[in-house]
């Protein structure tokens, strides 16, 4: 039995810690299996180990944050300059890739913050959030454009957002202030000013334009590409040739839910072993799924490992014991 498993954090071990200890536990049961562990993440430091194991040297560059849920609807004044400052001092190192994780950020700004922290001027303060760019009219970002140089830049969302518009009626501004029924007047203004800020890049509305606050329409500007965590920790371990090659795939979190479905990694994986016609098998340290909604989204089966967040490697291959002993292919 060839196995391929790919899973998110699981208590407190890292993706590529998890799978190996799941990998134990099915080897344990059966000798002559073959496992397959690839890593993967979402976000995060876990991202930039995850794409360490696989052999890539890309530095990941994160929204700051405090930890403080952050408030819903609009804020006129929250600028992404921080996430700039922090992408302009790793591209001063003139690395070969930078992925730039917005899964964080909650700034309104179209990403104005961050080309004002590269360098680009303009008629408006560009790091001062949303309610500052009103009147834009002249912008120029080729200092920003200079700062990123030769260095690939990746945009990593959360794939949840990669059909997000920025402007118009499903666009960001609209779906926030309906949502915390902020002030029309106020709402189209913030659109108009995002719409202005897009036309001076010369960016086109998209799918995932108006993800993580619009800062995807200054990365694009600058020659960012889009993509999900899990996506790219896939794509760099060519992972569609190595499930074609599998029996059976394995993935997992803490939590399976109907609402979040494990997560972005394990939807990664699900999506995977749907384009490669393999039986997917998740486990977790809760399910809240039954077996005839498992089904409605690619998953065979699903196993509740328990254990609480501090679970380990020798914990969990012991919790990983029944399943292993359970399949056969």
């Amino acid at each position: 039995m060839r196995l391929l498993i790919c899973t998110d954090r699981i208590g407190a071990l890292a993706s590529v810690d998890a799978g190996a200890a799941l990998g134990r536990a099915f080897v344990a049961a059966k000798p002559e299996a073959q496992v397959a562990v690839v890593p993967m993440a979402a976000a995060g430091a876990d991202l930039q180990q995850a794409l360490a194991e696989l052999g890539d040297d890309a530095v990941v560059v994160s929204a700051p944050t405090d930890g403080a849920v952050p408030e819903p609807g609009i804020d006129l004044h929250a600028s992404t300059f921080e996430l700039g400052v922090r992408l302009a001092d790793a591209l001063a190192q003139h690395p070969r890739r930078v992925v730039v994780d917005v899964t964080g950020v909650r700034a309104h700004d179209g990403g104005a913050g961050l080309l004002a922290a590269l360098g680009a001027t303009a008629d408006v303060p560009l790091n001062k959030g949303v309610g500052a760019l009103a009147g834009l009219t002249n912008l120029d970002v080729s200092a920003a454009r200079a700062a990123v140089g030769d260095t690939e830049l990746v945009a990593v969302i959360d794939p949840a957002q990669l059909g997000d518009l920025l402007l118009g009626l499903r666009g960001l501004t609209a779906r926030r202030g309906h949502a915390t029924g902020t002030d029309p007047a106020i709402m189209l203004a913030t659109d108009a000013s995002l719409g202005a800020l897009a036309g001076a890049l010369g960016v086109q509305d998209a799918p995932g334009m108006g993800a993580a606050g619009g800062s995807l329409v200054a990365l694009n500007a600058v020659g960012a590409w889009l993509t999900s965590g899990p996506a790219l920790c896939a794509a760099v371990a060519g992972l569609e040739k190595t499930a074609a090659l599998a029996d059976v795939i394995v993935t997992g979190g803490d939590h399976l839910d109907f609402v979040r479905r494990g997560g972005p990694v394990v939807g990664e994986v699900i999506s995977l072993a749907e384009r490669t016609l393999r039986p997917c098998v998740a486990v977790a340290r809760s399910v809240e799924v039954s077996s005839r909604e498992l089904r409605t989204f690619g998953v065979e089966i699903a196993y509740t490992l328990g254990g609480g967040p501090e679970l380990g490697g020798d914990e969990l291959s012991a919790r990983a014991a029944g399943m292993a002993n359970s399949w056969t292919w």
